[in-house]
């Protein structure tokens, strides 16, 4: 479903880009292929402490020619009958393939005693093992990890070009609401749902626009006012109540529709609009399909622009714990705990559009398919892991 919705909208991949450094592009996408610029390791080596000699003599008893420090440039070779002392990180010298650790190390008259029971090649690191000069390290698309940080910085790749995120603009719509720092009466309602989709983009570059009051000239101007930003989001105003002047607004200013609603309880009247490169999404004013609408398209779309090609969601695999009934001839949202292996349906599987404790009480999501009529109990699925 994901899939076809962001096909639908034809997002293509950002052609921004920004150069980063090593301590700030965790988490950033990289937007071009690095290629390894040297072996990993770049010379054979020690992986420990200890003593390294040719295998071909283990048994034997062996004379310490001397002692190799990490960071000894020079070139040292085995004699027959030798061996050396070395430490972590030190050049191998030539001949020598095994290395006994130092506390396991054994001596006869300052010769040392090598034991049969060691492995060949033990504690050998060899040139190249992990990569080799002019290997793919890291392909575009990738996201940027601690881990990936480490093995640049063991290249000295210190700068890495990355894709820019989108700029991106939140508004709420509708004259009966009030910001939560303002005082409301009993005829009207705080804006949730504005602090909730920032909440979900807030890895992306989000401001927040306000609230468009149901007027079609002001829903026009604030639209035509925020071309400065690559996608314009807006919940409430997405049905075809009187005053659902967005998608006259959008109409007027030129951008075509892409779909009009999807097939899915909650979250039907979910719209995407499209002008050159710019997106907008209107989403129900109703909390949960506002919501869950964002997270299952919205930010997905966030992360292509971004550059990301893949894994928009973390899925698992379990089975379904107990009966469920739905209704067939749609895609239905089945909010959820995922705990002891299993998924339990939050609430009986009962969500209604504006609520908000069924999203409080679940920490995961099914989406059923348009024929599914029942989830029986220990049924595999696949679930999305909430934010």
């Amino acid at each position: 479903m994901i899939n076809e919705i962001l096909n639908k909208i034809d997002i293509q991949n950002s052609n921004l880009t920004k150069k980063v450094s090593l301590r700030e592009c965790v988490g950033e996408i990289l937007a071009t292929d690095l290629v390894s610029k040297k072996d990993l390791p770049c010379f054979d080596n020690a992986a420990l402490d200890g003593y390294a000699f040719d295998y071909d003599e283990v048994g034997l008893n062996l004379k310490v020619a001397g002692t190799i420090f990490a960071g000894d440039k020079k070139k040292y070779t085995l004699n027959k009958g030798e061996c050396f002392r070395i430490m972590t990180g030190a050049i191998m010298p030539n001949g020598a393939n095994t290395v006994v650790r130092l506390e396991d190390a054994k001596f006869q008259n300052e010769l040392l005693m090598t034991d049969k029971n060691i492995k060949k090649f033990n504690a050998f690191r060899l040139k190249g093992e992990e990569i080799k000069s002019g290997e793919i390290l890291l392909k575009s698309g990738e996201i940027l990890t601690p881990a990936k940080v480490m093995l640049l910085a063991s290249q000295g790749i210190s700068e890495i070009l990355v894709f820019k995120k989108p700029k991106v603009i939140i508004f709420s719509s509708g004259d009966e609401l009030k910001e939560p720092w303002q005082e409301a009466d009993d005829s009207e309602i705080y804006n949730a749902n504005s602090s909730a989709i920032m909440a979900i983009l807030n890895e992306f570059d989000c401001k927040y626009g306000g609230i468009i009051p149901d007027d079609l000239e002001k829903t026009q101007n604030l639209i035509e006012n925020s071309n400065k930003f690559d996608v314009i989001i807006t919940s409430g105003g997405a049905s075809v109540g009187d005053k659902d002047y967005m998608h006259e607004a959008l109409q007027k200013l030129g951008f075509k529709q892409i779909f009009d609603h999807i097939d899915i309880k909650p979250g039907r009247p979910t719209k995407c609009y499209k002008k050159d490169e710019k997106i907008v999404f209107v989403l129900p004013g109703n909390p949960s399909a506002a919501f869950l609408l964002c997270f299952l398209v919205v930010l997905p779309t966030l992360k292509k622009l971004s550059g990301q090609k893949e894994n928009f969601f973390r899925k698992i695999k379990t089975k379904m714990s107990g009966d469920l009934k739905l209704k067939s001839g749609r895609m239905n949202i089945v909010l959820g705990k995922f705990e002891d292996e299993v998924f339990k349906a939050t609430n009986l599987g009962v969500l209604g559009s504006g609520a908000i404790m069924p999203l409080v009480n679940s920490n995961a999501l099914y989406i059923s398919k348009n024929n599914e009529d029942m989830l029986k109990d220990t049924q595999e699925l696949e679930i999305f892991m909430l934010i």
